[in-house]
């Protein structure tokens, strides 16, 4: 039979112990409780809980005796004498008393060396015929509710007892299975029923006849309607027998069906494209598949291996790599195979394998493995095809920014970190694009956090199935333009590239432009001004010189006409003089601008010079109402320049001053030697002034403030642009300060190195 037959017996019997109300404890030959009924715990107040199946039979004998069931005097000592009792005989273990009950306990061998202990209260020094019979009809009317059959014969081979299940089970008639009624009757009468006719039948009553008494046997049936009986006899201490019946159709059903199951799961295990091996709590192989075999090709295994055997031999093979055997073996065994592990490897063959271990409820755990030798190579491929991408980003001068349809961060390149001025480590994969965004506030990527609140927000919220533009600026003042496009996995690519140069050259481009322009424009200001300004000398030259000929053309000369004459020619020369000057001053800004202007240098008198300057400008300041005062120091040093340069200056800059002064006004001449020992000349006048925006722009060629004055005042715009530039070439500098209605003041400084003490 198998194992689930003989399990039907066992709990049929556990049944029985459950239902007598005497205390019964089954130990088997190695002293281990084997089955306790709830009437045992109960007569001597053990905790069930405590004493599981398989608990040493000492210990409940030891908890048993410490409360005085076995009577007074030293536990261990009773103890003691009921485990040193010879267990192969029947009689009384100890007698005791406990919670006001008087108890005996009883030894009943068992033929396989283990015994049954039974607990029975005997208050009152006996049992009181009424509760015996009390017990007695509990006993029989849990034999008659009990579904197993039960049948007890004493060594005479008579029934002492049995339930009305054992007749219906072995159909026998009922009337005839009664006290006495001897075994060989009962096989001579079943081989009468019709329930046992035929060459089947014969032999299973032969098999019960054949079984003896002193040992166990098994025998099972089919009866007529599929139904399937089972019969086990095992002999009794006293030499009598018992007989167990039981009706196993629905354990042998589920046994089919089991074994059907089992078949199918075979043809699954064959089917299944990975391998499997299977090993039991012993740690040895039960079992594994073809597929097994196919997969570890090389690395041969049988049932029975034991897992030590296995690794052993496959670490001496290489299988785990290479390296020491031991070593390898040791690595190997201190997995936990306890709980789920799953481990990558390269067999020696050069395939790829994917092993797993699950445990198993009974302590066994099943190992998996699959050949993944192309996915291997197909990650392989995939990581291949992974670094050269990362190296075409990281190649590229724009920051990528790749996104998942969940705002996810899928991958960046190390440009996209530097333009944002990031730690490489922050723009990793997984992060979110709340996160970064957040980043990029606090770093002031994106403006104060009042007026990047409503920007944030929209961008968090923008729809990433459209292409969007923007541009910031960061915090170091990077320009940074970001162009975001759809994926379409439904995520999104950022584009970020940086327009900070680009911008610049844009707006020096667009400022070279106006500068262009304004430079054209004021060359066509001066080319105009010009015109003027040499037509004015000639119409003189033209004017008096035809007057001139006119009066030379007369008759006579008067006294008066003489004098005349005079003054025609000193205008004439006056004329002359200033469209020579018109000239120069144009053949400077050539000289200037080709880079050939080169002054002279000599030993120059400042004091002197300024004289002489002040002195050209007398007649001007005084025409036009207007104080000039010149302060010069005793002991001026001299200078290395060029005299004539010098003067041409301090007179242009003497004549701007009164120019642009008002009637009633004055204008400073001073010259002083400064700490540093720079020798500085100023200009101080209290005209119109200049504004502030147009300091730098009234040193610029052909440059005049606007044409309203150019109209009042006159003037080529060369003056100062000449002026900067002789000073320049002399290793000095000139500085404008000016308020708009308070006047100007004209500062030149002459290095020290040029001073001659």
């Amino acid at each position: 039979m198998t194992g689930v037959d003989t399990l039907a017996p066992k709990v049929a019997f556990a049944t029985v112990f459950e239902a007598i109300p005497v205390g019964l404890a089954v130990v088997d030959a190695k002293r281990r409780i084997v089955l306790m009924n709830a009437a045992f715990h109960t007569l001597l107040g053990l905790n069930p809980e405590r004493f599981p199946f398989g608990s040493k039979i000492e210990d409940l004998v030891r908890a048993a005796a410490l409360p005085g069931i076995a009577g007074s005097g030293d536990p261990e000592a009773q103890v003691m004498a009921v485990m040193t009792a010879d267990h192969g005989k029947p009689g009384r273990l100890c007698r005791g008393t406990f919670a006001g009950r008087d108890f005996d306990l009883y030894n009943t061998p068992l033929a396989d060396g283990g015994y049954i202990v039974s607990a029975m209260e005997i208050t009152g020094r006996m049992v009181a015929p009424a509760e015996a019979e009390g017990a007695l009809a509990q006993t029989a009317t849990a034999l008659a509710a009990l579904r197993l059959g039960l049948a007890i014969f004493n060594p005479q081979g008579a029934l002492l007892l049995s339930n009305p299940r054992f007749a219906e089970l072995m159909d026998l008639p009922a009337e005839r299975v009664t006290a006495g009624f001897l075994l060989r009757h009962m096989l001579d009468l079943m081989e009468t029923r019709e329930a046992f006719s035929g060459q089947d039948g014969a032999a299973f009553v032969a098999s019960l006849r054949e079984t003896g008494r002193s040992r166990r046997g098994t025998a099972w049936r089919r009866r007529g309607g599929g139904r399937l009986v089972d019969v086990m006899c095992d002999p009794l201490a006293g030499g009598g027998w018992a007989i167990t019946v039981n009706d196993v159709t629905a354990l042998a059903t589920a046994e089919d069906e089991a074994r059907r199951r089992a078949r199918l799961l075979d043809s699954i295990l064959l089917a299944v494209p990975h391998g499997i091996c299977v090993y039991g709590p012993d740690r040895r192989v039960s079992m594994f598949n073809q597929t097994y075999q196919d997969v570890m090709a090389g690395a041969p295994l049988r049932i029975g291996d034991h897992l030590t055997t296995v690794i052993r031999r496959r670490a001496e093979a290489g299988e785990y790599g290479a390296g020491a055997p031991n070593e390898i073996f040791e690595q190997q065994m201190g997995f936990d195979i306890s709980r789920t592990q799953s481990r990558r490897r390269v067999r020696p063959n050069g395939s790829a394998i994917d092993v797993r271990t699950v445990p198993l409820p009974d302590g066994g755990h099943i190992s998996v493995v699959t050949d993944i030798s192309a996915l291997v190579q197909a990650e392989a491929e995939a990581r291949r095809r992974v670094e050269e991408m990362a190296v075409m980003l990281d190649s590229l001068h724009h920051g990528i920014l790749l996104w998942d349809a969940d705002r996810r961060l899928i991958a960046s390149n190390r440009m996209a970190s530097h333009l944002y001025d990031l730690p490489p480590d922050l723009l990793i994969a997984g992060r979110r694009e709340a996160e970064v965004v957040d980043v990029l506030l606090r770093e002031g990527h994106l403006g104060t956090e009042e007026a990047a609140s409503a920007s944030i927000e929209a961008l968090l919220m923008r729809d990433r199935s459209m292409s969007h533009e923007q541009e910031i600026r960061t915090a170091s003042g990077r320009v940074l333009a970001i162009r975001s496009n759809p994926a379409p996995a439904g995520g999104w690519v950022s584009t970020i590239v940086d327009t900070t140069k680009a911008q610049a050259a844009e707006a020096e481009l667009r400022q070279a432009k106006l500068v262009a322009e304004a430079a054209n424009a004021a060359k066509s200001r001066f080319l105009a001004t010009m015109s003027h300004e040499l037509r004015t000398p000639l119409n003189v030259i033209i004017g008096f010189s035809e007057a001139l000929l006119r009066h030379v053309g007369q008759s006579s000369a008067t006294p008066a006409s003489v004098a005349d004459l005079a003054d025609f020619g000193s205008q004439i020369n006056a004329a002359g003089k200033q469209l020579l000057a018109l000239i120069n001053t144009i053949l400077d800004v050539a000289r200037i601008e080709t880079g050939r202007f080169e002054p002279g240098d000599e030993v120059v008198d400042v004091a002197q010079v300024v004289r002489r300057a002040v002195r050209q400008t007398e007649s001007a300041a005084l025409a036009a109402e207007i104080a000039l005062d010149c302060r010069l120091p005793d002991d001026l040093p001299w200078v290395r320049a060029d005299e004539r340069r010098l003067l041409q200056v301090l007179s242009q800059l003497l004549s701007n001053a009164v120019k642009f002064t008002e009637a009633g006004g004055s204008v400073t001449v001073e010259v002083a030697l400064a700490a540093d020992g720079d020798l500085r000349l100023r200009v101080a006048d209290t005209g119109i002034g200049i504004p502030e925006a147009e300091l730098e722009r009234v040193f610029e060629p052909f440059i005049q403030l606007d044409n309203t004055l150019s109209r009042r005042y006159g003037g080529t715009g060369l003056g100062l642009y000449t002026a900067r530039a002789i000073v320049a070439a002399q290793g000095g500098e000139i500085t404008l300060a000016s308020q708009l209605g308070t006047g100007t003041i004209v500062e030149i400084s002459i290095p020290a190195r040029r001073v001659v003490q």
